[in-house]
């Protein structure tokens, strides 16, 4: 029998993963926040919750009658733990609305050949890869890097790596 190289596909009803407080406190940490953050997928406020008092904050949850795709006001910063079965819509959502952007998933969500092209067409570009050690408990297996990567409007300069691999 062959070893499965991909892990099964989520269905979207169950891509539920909600973020432990102290890895999205940690993420949120690291960044240097300021001005406007939305938080597009709330749930039970991991990221909302923990944001600077000195920001402005603002959230869409579906499950709360609140779409992030019908979301239009522009923001400095998107910081979030979105569903991967939607990254690419949730990358390019966020593209039109966001100058910094900031999700937490696996690296290789980010690098297929049509998000980056997507990326690099609307101006945007690479600035850091923070890795972050899986979760223990409530968190799929996956095999593949957990990080939060933050993409940046304008940004031109080379991709950092920081954080914590191979955890």
């Amino acid at each position: 029998m062959g070893r499965i190289l991909n892990p099964p596909k989520n269905p979207a009803n169950l891509d539920l993963v909600y973020t432990p407080r102290e890895l999205a406190k940690d993420i949120i940490d690291h960044f240097p926040l300021s001005g406007l953050i939305l938080d597009p997928c709330k749930g039970d406020g991991a990221f909302y919750d923990q944001y600077p008092n000195t920001c402005q904050k603002d959230w869409c949850e579906i499950e709360l009658g609140i779409d992030f795709f019908d979301y239009h006001k522009n923001v400095d910063w998107i910081i979030s733990n979105p569903p991967w079965s939607k990254m690419r819509e949730f990358i390019n959502h966020s593209m039109e609305i966001g100058t910094n952007i900031v999700f937490l998933t696996t690296i290789n969500h980010f690098m297929t050949k049509a998000r980056m092209r997507s990326i690099f067409a609307n101006g945007y570009g690479f600035k850091e890869i923070y890795g972050v050690p899986q979760p223990k408990q409530n968190w799929p297996a996956s095999g593949f890097q957990l990080g939060a990567i933050h993409i940046q409007k304008d940004y031109k300069d080379s991709c950092i790596f920081t954080g914590k691999f191979g955890q």
